[in-house]
């Protein structure tokens, strides 16, 4: 089973789990994402992009380029004597961590493709016609990545107050969301924002960060930015995604 846990100074948190919960993952994220290359529904690249920026990491993650970790499996002595058989007493975890606010980001993305693919399964008009349908009610797709998600909340309401996390629950999981809309500039600012601030900093930002994401489209800062960055792609005859904010840099190492 995947498993997420806030990292030490909460500028992220560790997504870990074994070789078969990765790969069902990465499986998920690549079959509900938009194709760079697809011919319609392209006001969901952008966001499917992000969301797959998560995922190679999350592949790298598996083959071993990250983390790796020993967890006990509960297997014991006494077990392997009464089975006559000799095992491994622990199991291969596989982690690699990622930013607060570009969570925040894919979490609403994922709210919005898992809403497009029940649409897609259902040929319904409105997603809500469609999820207890029985061609996508026990889609393991969604089941995937819904699994993935609850894990994460769980890791925002240990790093918030009750209060503040019955706010982020609004705000993320709000109808009126179109969160392909964003100028996704505007995360880069925010994360490189995020990791220049102290830990306590951070965890009395994080309801305001994701209340900045989830209402990006009355955010000034946001929709400045947005304007630029379509007047960028116009003048260069390139996608959006192609632009990026000459004043926003990561840094080469983040400590986590």
């Amino acid at each position: 089973m995947i498993s997420i846990q806030n990292t030490e100074n909460l500028t992220g948190v560790t997504i870990s789990g074994d070789f078969n919960d990765l790969y069902q993952l990465v499986e998920a994220f690549h079959t509900i994402t938009v194709d760079e290359f697809s011919t319609k529904h392209l006001q969901y690249i952008d966001i499917s992009m992000r969301v797959l920026g998560v995922c190679y990491d999350v592949r790298h993650s598996m083959q071993g380029d990250r983390e790796v970790e020993l967890v006990e499996n509960g297997m014991d002595e006494e077990t392997m004597k009464w089975h006559s058989i000799i095992a491994p007493v622990n199991n291969v975890y596989y982690s690699d961590n990622h930013l607060y606010p570009e969570m925040f980001l894919v979490m609403l993305a994922l709210n919005a493709l898992i809403k497009l693919r029940i649409r897609e399964l259902t040929k319904s008009k409105y997603y809500f016609d469609g999820a207890f349908d029985r061609r996508a009610v026990w889609d393991q797709t969604i089941a995937t990545i819904r699994l993935f998600q609850s894990e994460f909340a769980k890791c925002v309401q240990k790093a918030m107050t009750e209060a503040s996390y019955t706010r982020w629950l609004k705000y993320m999981n709000n109808d009126y969301i179109n969160i392909e809309n964003i100028a996704c500039q505007y995360i880069d600012l925010l994360n490189v924002r995020y990791i220049n601030m102290d830990r306590e900093k951070r965890q009395k930002q994080l309801s305001v960060i994701a209340k900045r994401i989830a209402e990006f489209e009355s955010n000034s800062e946001h929709n400045e930015i947005r304007a630029e960055v379509l007047a960028a792609a116009k003048r260069f005859g390139c996608s959006t995604d192609d632009i990026r904010l000459s004043d926003v840099d990561y840094p080469d190492e983040i400590i986590w």
